[in-house]
């Protein structure tokens, strides 16, 4: 009865909500998502828990971006096994390598400032040098930092994990890395064998440098730039390069890392050759990773599987000194809002964090004789027949993959705290089939503005008023707007 009454109010006082729409307002829900193609979605996540299940994927977020809002949120498992803490829209996952995207992000905002050029030497804006030792002449410039071909390489030696966040500072760490004397150097092991600009060598301290870079260019700190430049314009309120800034750990998964087994319950961990020491670790930079992972069935047997949970080891959250490189933790929505600005020009819900050229500088391949799919840290790769631009990550029990394919204009972003790479790659390639061939609609969203809201309800008055027609309000599909889209509208927004 109230629900009809409500009704009533509403269509009585429609001319009032126009003038006073800020004074009343119902709680939306950005992702009551309807997919027109139930019966695939069904399939999906059928697939996607039984996979999960077999080759034991803790936790797992899911978020598809398509054109400019997120269409599909979905979520699996436990970010905490032990305290039985599921996975949900509030999870944050560690990203891992994904984080770099962040970090180039913010380094080229400074760059649309004016305040360096992509081929001026980075020792400008440092406060120490970084020289190869055998070509101490030849200049390090931002375009190779960016694109892998500065010749720098990482020395794992020195590279050490934390319990919690990095004790010691980002500067100090690079300055003793770089530095001849420092306390982590060594000329054999920090640079690789050729000439800056001559080569492709993935290297994580090289976008840790990136996010020196930003500190010094902007007079902040690496972090807190994020957060006043990226994080709270495009409101990404759970998203933290720091442990200690979240203010509830108990939304942060823990990393569970996967051991091999054998036969029925051997599971895939990777991909590559198989080492009885180092079983099906991953390469990840495969262009096609079905040519990585294709000792699967020699090394676990026909049908094997990943049953046993005792194959899974828990760790602490960690952290590490050259934090920009991999460790933003973040939520699969929050990162998806970042994503869409790189599927829509630099906007994304009407926030403009990147001009359209620069994302095409960011995607375009600067060294094609290097590497012919390294664009500014993001990437190209082949997979299942499509070319994606993304990046992905992994570490101590974390894999994380976003990835966007242009031609469909939409994205996805898998989050999971274990290090099961070719398991993630099936469930990516399952979801870009789902997203592909789906419809993708906001329940009850009848101006397209990414919300349900009493805005939808007035525009549905308002065309029952002036007896109008239109497809989106016919919420109930019998060929007329009437008061019962009326009441089943706020019935989906109370819901």
């Amino acid at each position: 009865m109230k629900k009809y009454l409500l009704i009533i109010l509403l269509l009585n006082s429609s001319n009032w909500l126009y003038s006073n729409q800020t004074r009343f307002d119902f709680n939306h829900r950005e992702n009551h998502i309807e997919v027109n193609h139930y019966r695939n979605e069904d399939e999906l996540l059928q697939f996607i828990e039984s996979i999960t299940q077999t080759h034991l994927i803790p936790g797992l977020s899911i978020s598809i971006v398509k054109d400019d809002r997120i269409v599909w949120e979905k979520y699996f498992g436990y970010s905490n096994i032990n305290q039985n803490t599921l996975v949900d829209e509030n999870t944050m996952f560690i990203l891992s390598s994904v984080s770099k995207t962040i970090t180039v992000t913010a380094l080229m905002q400074l760059y649309e400032e004016n305040l360096f050029m992509l081929d001026d030497d980075i020792d400008n804006y440092l406060p120490f040098n970084v020289n190869h030792p055998d070509y101490p002449l030849t200049p390090i410039t931002f375009r190779m930092l960016l694109s892998h071909s500065s010749g720098i390489r990482d020395n794992w030696n020195v590279m050490t994990y934390y319990d919690g966040d990095p004790e010691i500072e980002l500067s100090y760490y690079l300055n003793q890395y770089f530095t001849p004397g420092g306390e982590f150097y060594n000329t054999s092991l920090n640079f690789t064998d050729s000439m800056p600009g001559t080569s492709y060598n993935y290297t994580n301290n090289g976008a840790a440098l990136i996010g020196l870079l930003v500190e010094e260019i902007s007079n902040q700190s690496f972090n807190e730039y994020c957060n006043e430049n990226i994080f709270e314009p495009l409101s990404m309120n759970n998203a933290s390069w720091f442990l200690s800034e979240i203010d509830d750990l108990n939304h942060v998964a823990l990393p569970y890392q996967a051991t091999s087994g054998s036969g029925d319950s051997c599971f895939i961990i990777g991909c590559g050759n198989y080492d009885q020491n180092n079983p099906c670790f991953c390469d990840f930079a495969c262009i096609d990773y079905e040519d990585c992972c294709s000792d699967y069935e020699d090394v676990c047997g026909e049908g094997g599987s990943g049953s046993n949970p005792e194959n899974l080891t828990e760790y602490e959250n960690y952290g590490y000194a050259d934090y920009p490189s991999g460790q933003l933790r973040t939520t699969s929505n929050n990162l998806a809002k970042f994503m869409g600005i790189y599927l829509n020009d630099g906007v994304f819900n009407d926030v403009r964090i990147l001009d359209s050229d620069t994302i095409e500088l960011i995607k375009t391949i600067h060294y094609p004789e290097l590497n012919s799919t390294q664009g500014l840290i993001w990437y190209y790769k082949n997979s299942n027949g499509r070319t994606l631009f993304g990046h992905n990550g992994g570490d101590i029990g974390s894999l994380t993959e976003m990835f966007i394919s242009f031609s469909d204009n939409l994205g996805v972003i898998l989050l999971s705290n274990t290090n099961n790479y070719n398991t993630l790659i099936q469930i990516e390639n399952a979801v870009l089939d789902f997203a592909e061939e789906t419809d993708f609609m906001i329940l009850g969203d009848i101006n397209s503005d990414n919300f349900t809201n009493i805005q939808d309800v007035i525009l549905v008055i308002n065309l029952v008023l002036n007896n109008l027609y239109q497809d989106l309000a016919d919420l109930n599909l019998d060929g007329v707007i009437d008061i019962l889209d009326i009441l089943q509208l706020i019935n989906i927004i109370l819901d």
